[in-house]
């Protein structure tokens, strides 16, 4: 599945997965003019969660849709109508999770199940995995002689019959990874993934909003403050964002709560940039000794 932000066509893994969540928030924010408005700021963040949300619930509610329903929700016809919510002002709420009844969680849970890794060379390869277990261990049980775990998303299907996504034996259904390949001129020039449940198609969204505005530095889009929305209008929010900015996103609708200044439950991304004219790459992840999530070298089991 593709789409076009801001000159540049974003690719991401067509049904059963999600990922056309992170495409229909960027479609929403594609016209935005982000340099008109303080970076972070409370015109910012309320414009980039109404289109989180908005694309979470067209998520949940097309998430087992063919290819073809998929673009017919991402043309111009269905998100021009998107678009004139998103900016009427008057506050958004909804599902960031599943359809309904089950296993639903509050809060983070644990996080050493997922991760994401990207790879560009100067041939013009480039590859961006996000890999999951579904839960700690997955199902508990290895491939014999190859050390792989089985997966365990099947803890992550809808039990209430009424969902696109109901749990049902013999079927695929719907997951949230989400990783991405985005060109320029049909040149690939970025890769961009990360774990983090629901969150990814948000984290993912975020960060390409950084991206578009710090004109193609992956440390400084990976950097930069980022919230989790979960249902209803709750919001956590890295506490780099100044207080000033939280109240004026709590009049404004968004039930904001502050979290750590790097939190794992806002992902762990990693990216590769190249330049389109000089062929350089910069790369980037959340950085050591302030990961959202594990893998710095220097911690024990990291």
């Amino acid at each position: 599945m593709r789409a076009d932000y801001r000159g540049l066509t974003v690719h991401v893994p067509p049904p059963p997965a999600e990922s056309f969540q992170f495409l229909l928030t960027l479609r929403l924010l594609a016209e935005t003019d982000f340099a008109d408005v303080p970076h972070l700021g409370v015109d910012h963040l309320d414009r980039v969660f109404r289109a989180i949300r908005l694309a979470a619930e067209l998520r949940i509610r097309h998430n087992r849709k063919d290819a073809g329903a998929i673009h017919g929700l991402l043309s111009e016809d269905a998100i021009g109508p998107l678009r004139r919510r998103l900016l009427d002002g008057s506050p958004v709420w909804g599902r960031t999770e599943q359809h309904a009844d089950g296993p639903l969680i509050d809060g983070p849970g644990l996080k050493e199940h997922t991760t994401s890794f990207s790879a560009m060379d100067t041939d013009g390869n480039a590859v961006c995995i996000t890999q999951s277990l579904g839960s700690p261990w997955g199902s508990g049980t290895a491939i014999p002689g190859t050390g792989l775990c089985l997966n365990n998303f099947m803890n992550w299907g809808d039990l209430n019959p009424a969902s696109p996504n109901h749990l049902k034996p013999g079927e695929r259904y719907a997951m949230c990874l989400a990783p991405s390949i985005s060109l320029k001129d049909g040149a690939p020039v970025l890769c961009l993934g990360t774990p983090g449940s629901y969150g990814i198609p948000q984290t993912q969204a975020q960060a390409m909003v950084h991206h578009s505005r710090l004109r193609a530095r992956p440390a400084g889009a990976i950097d930069g403050p980022r919230g989790r929305l979960w249902d209803g209008r709750k919001v956590s929010l890295e506490n780099r964002v100044p207080a000033e900015v939280m109240d004026g996103l709590r009049a404004r609708g968004h039930d904001v709560t502050a979290m750590g200044a790097f939190s794992w439950s806002a992902g762990g991304m990693q990216a590769i940039a190249r330049d389109p004219e000089t062929g350089a790459f910069t790369g980037a992840a959340d950085p050591p000794g302030r990961r959202r999530r594990g893998g710095d070298p220097l911690t024990p089991g990291g």
